[in-house]
């Protein structure tokens, strides 16, 4: 919608050692099912990534969850055009440390699949915002900042 202004969405984080109420600008790793929301055409997906303040970022495990699930060549092609249009928060040891200890931890008790692990992960070492629908995957883990995508 060109020439339109999207309202912009201010998330309110509540920190120790910071005064209360604050608005920060914070970063954001975008989660596999909001990008496959995107992907497949939804408006109100793509209006709220749009409408979050500050970097966006999707994890390397997402966009080879996307090549993995596209359908051939072709659709491969489209999702990778998709996914150059994000910043990218790549995989380290760091990262693999921390996946392995939440697997460990949460994928009997809570169902934690590999590659939330990985995404969790990456969104803590980074101290980004996790943005996802799926909440019940990600709630269970201490210490993420996650945000609901209600659209």
């Amino acid at each position: 919608m060109e020439g339109s202004e999207r309202p912009r969405k201010r998330i309110v984080v509540h920190q120790e050692n910071a005064q209360q109420d604050a608005l920060l600008e914070m970063a954001f790793l975008i989660d596999t099912d909001v990008l496959i929301d995107i992907s497949r055409g939804s408006g109100a997906a793509a209006d709220f990534v749009d409408g979050l303040t500050g970097d966006v970022f999707i994890a390397r495990i997402s966009a080879m969850e996307l090549i993995i699930g596209a359908r051939d060549r072709c659709d491969q092609d489209v999702i990778e055009k998709f996914i150059s249009l994000f910043q990218f928060a790549e995989l380290s040891e760091v990262i693999g440390q921390d996946a392995y200890a939440r697997a460990k931890r949460y994928s009997k008790s809570h169902g934690l699949t590999l590659a939330d692990a990985l995404i969790a992960a990456t969104a803590m070492t980074n101290d980004f915002t996790l943005t996802s629908r799926n909440e019940k995957h990600f709630r269970p883990i201490s210490g993420l900042k996650f945000l609901r995508a209600d659209y």
